[in-house]
Order: C-alpha cells, then structure tokens, then sequence
C-alpha cells in the first residue's frame, strides 16, 4: 500500500470546518464564448475532489475563481471556515515562488504574513524542508533549483501553516513517483486528520485515483458527471467520462475490435462486457467460478488491477457467448457475484 493509499485510512475529524461552495457559477473572457458556464459545486470539510477534463476545459480557472483571483461573471461563489476567514494553500501549475529569496525565506514569507511567531517559523520551516526532501536546497534560489526541486518546493510552501484549503493544480507535475506519493499523503493527511479541503485539478488518474473521495469532469464548460471516485472509474456515465475512466484501469478496447462492435448479436458470436472489481470482489476468482458453474468460458480481452484508495480495484473487458440464454445467465452470474457489469456491445 503505497503512502497516500494509507493515509486515507485516518478518520476525518473537523478543526475549522472550511467549506466551498459553487452555484451556478459562469465565467467569460469574453461576453460569446463562456469558459465556464453553469458550474455548481460543493464540497466538504474533509473532503477531496478532484476536477478532470481535456486541456482547456477551465479545470485551472475554476482554481482561481475559488482562490479569489478571478471574479466569477455570473452565479456566487462561497468560501467559507466557521471562526473566521479560511487560509488558503496553493500549488499552482507555474511557479509560485519569489526568484530573490531563498527557500526558506519562501517559506518563511508565507508563515510570516500569515502572522506566525518567529518560533511557528522556524518550526515550520523544518517541517516543509523534510516533507519534501529540500533540506539540503535550503538556502538555494529558485533559479538554481533543479525543475522538480522547484515542483516539490511549492508543494512544501502550500502546506505549511496547516491550511484549511488546498488548490492544486496539476499536483504531480515534475515529481518522481516517490516524491508524488509523500506530497499527496500529506495532502490527504490535512484532510483526514484537521478536516482541510483539497481541491484538485489533474491530468493524472493515478493521483486522482489515489486520494479522491468524489470526482468532478469539466466538459464544455459545465460538470457533465460527479460522483465518489470509484463509482465514476468503475461505471462511467458520459462516453469523455469512459475515456479517462480507461486511462485508469487499462483496460479499453483494442481498435480491431472497435471497428467490429455492433448493437446487435449475431449467431455464434460474443458479447463484451466491461466488469469492474472493488473490495473483496477484486481478489476472488469470479470469473472461474462463474464459467464453471454455466459451463461455458468467459475470455479476457484486456485489464488491469490496481486501486482506488485503500481498496483494490480491476476493470477487465471480457467475451462471453452472446447467444441466449446464455448471454443474459452470464450476465445475471456476475452481477450476482457483486461485479459492476457494463455491456459494450457484440462483435461476430
């Protein structure tokens, strides 16, 4: 299990219960061609969500319009903490850091102008330096930084002072996959042990995947499907929803096959089904049994385990005889046997 993976094992419990709140919320550069139009989104003390989308969908812009950088052109944004004004930690795609101070004078403005004692600082200081291997680059300048110091760095610097919302954007950008894991388990640490926020926007289902409570796909301007993050991998409602839910799992239809699927069976050919495993159902050998009790072989055409959070998690795509009765037993078995089953179509 990897760092992040455990950590979201921790039970949230709530400091200062930030919350987000999104409604109806429109954004334009220009009056005829809105970037966002008609978002709403809440999200929870405790919670991560990430939003996901292709290139240029607003995922960044969303980010912004939260941190109060941009004003939304329509619709009302709330940003709220119960005592008081909520602190805000940000990873943003590009810098982040000031050029003419060193790390730890990066760090230190931060916990500064939030009004930290001198003693905080210096605490704090340490604790950002080792959670993300910088110790070293500490009285180093951004410019003579290597390009994954400098990622890691602005990582460190946005959790520092325990904020209570995080912003991240493309999170995992430049680092080594070691690096990834113990940033993002702090990141999920925040959530689950003082009740932060965490938004994030991410080409990356891997970091998705591995500390998103919900999931939130961008798309033409408007969240086309949300829902908790192994629902959405595991039974994708919308086809750009599919493609990012295969980038996940592995497992997506070879293209010689594509070209074949139809919507209607033909005699003596097969039927795909798309099965998706979570929990106890991953590690049990369904598909064996299943064929033996109906007497007939299910064949895999292509997948992949892995995990959502803490739980394993498969998605295979497999053939299965599309005469009845045999398609509808199959289909019946392994639902029956707790598997997620999506019918892709027939190919002869």
């Amino acid at each position: 299990m990897t760092a992040a993976q455990h950590a979201l094992r921790a039970v949230p419990t709530t400091r200062r219960a930030p919350l987000i709140r999104l409604d109806d919320v429109r954004f334009a550069y220009d009056v005829e061609t809105p970037l966002l139009d008609g978002v709403t989104l809440d999200v929870a003390s405790g919670e991560v969500v990430a939003v996901i989308g292709r290139s240029g969908v607003g995922k960044s812009t969303l980010l912004r319009l939260i941190e109060g950088r941009h004003s939304p052109s329509s619709g009302a944004i709330a940003v709220s903490c119960g005592d008081g004004e909520p602190t805000i930690g940000v990873v943003a795609r590009h810098g982040g850091l000031d050029a003419d101070l060193t790390l730890e004078d990066n760090i230190a403005a931060r916990l500064d102008a939030a009004g930290a004692s001198r003693d905080e600082i210096a605490w704090e200081v340490e604790r950002a330096l080792a959670l993300a291997d910088l110790a070293a680059a500490r009285d180093r300048r951004p410019a003579q930084m290597s390009d994954g110091e400098r990622r890691r760095a602005v990582f460190a610097r946005a959790l520092c002072g325990d904020p209570d919302i995080l912003l991240l954007d493309e999170p995992t950008a430049g680092l080594d996959p070691e690096n990834a894991q113990t940033l993002l388990a702090a990141v999920v640490r925040a959530c689950a042990e003082r009740g932060a926020i965490a938004v994030l926007a991410s080409h990356d289902m891997t970091a998705v995947t591995a500390i998103a409570h919900r999931v939130a796909l961008l798309d033409g301007g408007r969240i086309v499907e949300e829902g908790p993050t192994a629902r959405v991998v595991a039974r994708p409602e919308q086809a750009v929803t599919r493609r990012f839910a295969a980038a996940v799992s592995g497992a997506s239809l070879p293209a010689f096959l594509r070209s074949k699927l139809s919507e209607r069976p033909s005699p003596r050919g097969k039927a795909l089904l798309r099965l998706a495993f979570q929990g106890e159902a991953a590690t049990r050998p369904v598909l064996t049994q299943v064929a033996r009790d109906l007497g007939f072989d299910l064949g895999i055409v292509s997948g992949s385990l892995g995990a959502l959070g803490d739980e394993p998690f498969g998605v295979l795509i497999v053939a299965a005889p599309s005469d009845e009765p045999y398609f509808t037993a199959a289909v019946e078995r392994l639902e029956d046997s707790g598997l997620l089953v999506e019918r892709l179509g027939f190919v002869p």
